[in-house]
C-alpha cells in the first residue's frame, strides 16, 4: 500500500505569522521574569508556550500561552487563569511570581 509523503499538510501564512507574534510575545515575558529567579522557556510544539518553573520547588510549574482576545493579546496560563495583557508586562510578571511562589523584592 503506498502512502503519501505528504501526509502533513504545511501551515498557512497566517499561522506562521500568528506563531511568530506569540513566540515573540513569550520570549519578551520569559525576559521579564528571569532577573526575578524564575526559570522560563519557549516550547516550540505546536501552538507556541512558555513554560516557566520556580527553580526552589519542583510541583512550581506552568505553561504560559498567548492568546488574542478582543482588546488585544495576552497571556493566560494552561488552565484558563489570566495573567495579564501582553503590553503590560510588569502585571503579567507579578501574576507569574505569585502563581509560582516567587517573592518580587
Amino acid at each position: 500500500m503506498a502512502h503519501s509523503t505528504h501526509s502533513r499538510r504545511a501551515p498557512a501564512p497566517a499561522t506562521i505569522l500568528t506563531h511568530s507574534l506569540q513566540r515573540r510575545r513569550l520570549a519578551r515575558l520569559a525576559e521579564a521574569v528571569a532577573p526575578h529567579g524564575i526559570w522560563a522557556r519557549v516550547i516550540e510544539d505546536g501552538t507556541p508556550f512558555l513554560r516557566v518553573s520556580n527553580p526552589r520547588s519542583e510541583f512550581a510549574v506552568e505553561d504560559v500561552f498567548c492568546e488574542r482576545r478582543e482588546d488585544g493579546h495576552v497571556f493566560v496560563t494552561s488552565f484558563g487563569m489570566y495573567l495579564g495583557d501582553c503590553d503590560d508586562l510588569a502585571q503579567s510578571v507579578e501574576r507569574t511570581a505569585r502563581l509560582l511562589g516567587v517573592e518580587l523584592s
